[in-house]
């Protein structure tokens, strides 16, 4: 990032995207074409000198409890935060590209541990079918999308 990166938005940064997949996520920032890093959808962690290795899957929501979800989530969004984007959660507005098949619980969350671990401005829960077709300029379409477990399509018509 620029050192003086809000100069010509008139004092407001941009925001920071977050794509999470099933094997790996994208993050960068809104200004940018592409992803500025791609990352493996996990967290490492040392218990006790035992390495565990987690996965941020929405998916997996079913298979744990609401504590073990907060704190993998937390620890994976500090490790995107302080480690890849290397800027300060506080000020930054999110834009989450979600899938519209994400349960309920894994999106409640994930909002949450932003808001009150990161304490982030604002959070958009922009669906990836529907942002695919923004990138191309055009209000209907039938939106494929190949991820690592699953493929879905969508028809997509909005006005």
């Amino acid at each position: 990032m620029p050192l003086f990166d809000v100069i010509g938005l008139g004092g407001e940064k941009v925001a920071v995207i977050i794509d999470i997949g099933e094997a790996y996520t994208k993050c960068g920032f809104a200004s940018e074409v592409s992803p500025r890093h791609i990352i493996p959808s996990c967290v490492t962690r040392n218990i006790n000198g035992k390495i565990f290795e987690e996965k941020i899957s929405p998916s997996s929501v079913t298979n744990s409890t609401d504590n073990s979800l907060y704190g993998t989530l937390r620890d994976f969004i500090h490790h995107l935060y302080f480690r890849y984007l290397l800027v300060n959660p506080k000020e930054r507005r999110v834009v989450l590209c979600e899938s519209v098949l994400w349960p309920t619980k894994f999106r409640e969350t994930l909002a949450k541990v932003l808001f009150y671990h990161f304490e982030v401005p604002s959070v958009l829960f922009a669906p990836s079918h529907l942002m695919s077709l923004f990138t191309l300029g055009i209000s209907t379409g039938l939106v494929m999308e190949c991820g690592y477990s699953e493929t879905s399509v969508l028809p997509i018509s909005f006005y």
